[in-house]
């Protein structure tokens, strides 16, 4: 959702902080990707355990997962605010916010054989969710996903994934892909961090 409807209003302020230390909620460096066909989904326990994602890396149907190489330089940018108005157009000057934009995600794939490269570039077809692996092996994924509650996937927003060429790193800099694509606005209000699991980043698909 997009845009943030306000009504009808509520009775009180929602509680927000309700623990005086709570655990910090810190999502680190993401270092690879999976995605899937939107609406696969799991539980949050099996999702810690091997066993259930070795018949998803090896499937042949539309569960198939598939992981990414890894990925450097991340960069995960909050959504900017979609605003009307400033000087004389709006009281005070103040801009209204109607919401957040789409973000742009944007990771580098250093010297990767081209064949996976073009392998990944065929995602572009696909209606995807994708969920990330941090250096502490854990998965970053959504909690919920039209209120049912479960291990989902981010929705890649349609037709926004990119795959680009090798771009020659020369003398001083390795060769590099770039891979790209939008989330949809507020993506992150479901986000949640798994428990540190010790063969996520070692997922390969076979």
């Amino acid at each position: 959702m997009s845009l943030f409807v306000c009504c009808p209003q509520t009775s009180y302020l929602v509680s927000a902080v309700t623990t005086l230390n709570p655990c910090p909620a810190d999502v680190g460096q993401i270092q690879k990707l999976v995605f899937w066909r939107t609406a696969n989904t799991m539980s949050p326990t099996g999702a810690v355990t091997i066993a259930t994602w070795t018949p998803l890396l090896t499937a042949a149907g539309a569960t198939k997962a598939l992981v990414s190489p890894f990925v450097h330089n991340p960069d995960i940018p909050a959504g900017d605010p979609r605003e009307y108005g400033g000087g004389n157009e709006t009281r005070w000057g103040a801009p209204l916010r109607k919401g957040s934009q789409s973000p742009v995600l944007t990771f580098t794939m250093l010297a990767e054989d081209q064949d996976v490269i073009t392998s990944l570039k065929y995602l572009r077809c696909e209606a995807l969710d994708v969920i990330f692996i941090n250096e502490a092996n854990q998965f970053i994924y959504s909690d919920t996903q039209n209120g049912t509650a479960g291990f989902w996937g981010f929705e890649v927003v349609p037709g926004s994934l990119f795959i680009s060429d090798k771009k020659i790193g020369g003398f001083e800099e390795w060769d590099a892909n770039l891979i790209q694509f939008n989330l949809k606005p507020n993506w992150s209000d479901t986000l949640e961090v798994s428990t540190e699991t010790t063969f996520a980043l070692s997922m390969v698909n076979t």
